[in-house]
């Protein structure tokens, strides 16, 4: 039976969305990444349940069902909301995982509240600047021929009937002139702005708990790139994914959960 219930926090200014898939144990937290929602981790929390963890999967500001065209999309404001869930809900100390904006999300909030954190999970991150992100961002995501007319529309877009294509289906909303993303494109750039111009080399340094980086073989970020990231921290581990790519979870998620499996053995949580 479908454990799952959606948990609506306010927090601040800002009504959050918290899914939670039920089960017991050590509890876990998901954080997607840009222009993504909670339950694109429903596969994975599966898995969790059946490994006798309970996982939990956040809204993030501007995604899904948590409140849009905000004033503040800053880092500090994702972080800020990670950890009042994980307080709010007694959470911690959680296994905390997070894949691209919602992994450097993650690592942040491991750096800067380690009480909160058991083990850390960071997919498909990079600490170092990346200029012209946010164009790029703005291009992409301005490219989407929306609203979408029918479903069929958006699985033709998407790229059929793939796990992927699929979760993109699932962000779309029912509007008279169409369907519509669960996101406003002025909201995901100002979400990613950031990467252009800081490092987080720091922060990533600080992190004391056990840390797994996980590469997807076939992305755009670079394997060497995410190899030093494990060798920069003691706790460090390095782990890539064959024929995945950025969307690691989605693209790969059999191999994906073995490489969860391997690490919470290594640090005896299995």
């Amino acid at each position: 039976m479908d454990q799952t219930k959606r948990l609506f926090l306010q927090v601040d200014d800002v009504r959050l969305c918290c899914m939670d898939f039920g089960g017991d144990g050590l509890p876990v937290f998901l954080l997607h990444g840009l222009a993504g929602r909670g339950s694109e981790w429903r596969t994975t929390a599966r898995w969790l349940t059946q490994q006798h963890f309970h996982p939990f999967a956040l809204d993030q500001r501007g995604h899904g069902m948590s409140s849009k065209r905000l004033p503040d999309f800053s880092r500090a404001a994702y972080v800020r909301d990670a950890v009042r869930v994980i307080e709010r809900l007694e959470l911690a100390p959680v296994v905390l995982i997070g894949q691209s904006m919602g992994a450097l999300n993650a690592l942040l909030t491991a750096a800067q509240r380690p009480d909160l954190v058991r083990a850390l999970v960071v997919v498909e991150a990079q600490l170092d600047p990346q200029p012209g992100t946010p164009q790029q961002i703005q291009r992409d995501l301005s490219s989407w021929p929306v609203p979408f007319q029918t479903l069929a529309d958006a699985r033709e877009f998407f790229g059929g009937e793939t796990l992927a294509a699929r979760t993109w289906i699932e962000i779309l909303e029912e509007h008279e002139e169409g369907y519509w993303p669960q996101f406003v494109v002025d909201d995901m750039v100002r979400s990613i702005s950031d990467v252009a111009t800081t490092s987080y080399r720091d922060e990533w340094q600080r992190l004391q708990c056990p840390t797994l980086v996980v590469h997807g073989e076939k992305s755009h970020i670079s394997r060497d790139a995410m190899e030093e990231m494990a060798r920069l921290i003691p706790t460090g581990c390095f782990v890539e994914i064959a024929d995945a790519g950025h969307d690691v979870h989605l693209h790969q998620p059999e191999r994906w959960h073995e490489a969860l499996e391997r690490f919470f053995k290594e640090i005896q949580l299995l």
